[in-house]
């Protein structure tokens, strides 16, 4: 596998959010039954229901589906700590709630114990570990660029002086600033709430482009574009963004429970087949990088 400048960096935060890991887990898995001193765990034992944070729209990762239930590849991943949180709280027959989120509430949604674990779209920021606790990554990607098929944009540089759509709030939108400000391109920024949103404006040339996470826009190009093969995904990555479920900070106990929940399905395989279940229709094979991070976050019991 060959690593340029992103991918290089990209391993390295991988290996260094591998190597805080081990040591926040290097203490024995609590092996008594019920939530000990897990506030977390208290809680949901209270309200009889875990309760999960979705996106609506953000497929396939998390979102609502035909049938109007909640669906997704990261919904599919927590619900691995589900199961776990059954077993320790012997309550085979918890009940799942679920709360929707976007960019500007789910942080928010965490800190106030609304929701116990977010499952969505979440980029895993030191900046954010300020605010809350992530679990192990479970994908990466960048934020690039949405535009027409025929649209001679090809990187952020030819969109000087443009309109651009972004989700307020998100790292898609504090790179574009970044990048507006290094290289004065002028570019005028339009908010959307979602990413459908944000496509449709680019494709009734309201804007000149969307800028979000390369795989969503992808996966958007790839099954809602009308015309098929109207919409292309360009550019360089702009960003790291690999994405992990949120909880709480300060609740250790909890937080050791989502980690090893999450290194049992990286080391048994099953994280490959979720992957497989919701990607692979889509076209989209399982990277290099991802790999790799799965298999340096497989952390033994």
């Amino acid at each position: 596998m060959r690593l340029g400048k992103f991918g290089i960096m990209r391993m390295a935060s991988i290996a260094l959010t591998a190597s805080l890991v081990a040591v926040a887990s290097a203490e024995p898995l609590p092996a008594q039954q019920g939530p000990g001193n897990s506030v977390i765990l208290k809680r949901i034992l209270e309200r009889g229901a875990i309760d999960i944070g979705h996106r609506e729209a953000s497929v396939p990762f998390s979102y609502i589906n035909d049938e109007q239930k909640v669906d997704g590849y990261s919904v599919d991943l927590c619900m691995k700590v589900v199961d776990a949180v059954r077993q320790r709280l012997n309550k085979p027959d918890l009940k799942v709630t679920f709360t929707s989120i976007n960019v500007t509430n789910r942080i928010p949604l965490v800190t106030n114990g609304t929701i116990d674990l977010e499952c969505g779209t979440t980029s895993n920021f030191l900046t954010r570990q300020e605010q809350v606790e992530f679990s192990p990554i479970y994908y990466v990607t960048g934020t690039q660029l949405l535009v027409k098929a025929a649209s001679a944009v090809k990187e952020i540089e030819d969109l000087k002086g443009r309109r651009v759509a972004a989700l307020q709030g998100s790292s898609n939108e504090a790179a574009v600033r970044k990048l507006n400000d290094e290289k004065a391109l002028g570019v005028q920024l339009v908010y959307v709430k979602d990413l459908p949103e944000g496509a449709l404006l680019v494709e009734n040339d309201r804007v000149d482009a969307f800028v979000a996470d390369g795989v969503q826009i992808k996966v958007y190009a790839a099954t809602k574009a009308r015309p098929a093969g109207s919409l292309a995904v360009v550019g360089r990555l702009l960003t790291y963004d690999p994405y992990s479920a949120m909880m709480q900070r300060g609740d250790q106990d909890f937080a050791l429970l989502v980690r090893a929940a999450f290194a049992d399905a990286f080391r048994s395989g099953e994280a490959e087949k979720i992957y497989a279940k919701w990607f692979d229709p889509l076209g989209l094979k399982i990277e290099g990088e991802l790999l790799a991070a799965f298999r340096v976050q497989a952390l033994p019991r």
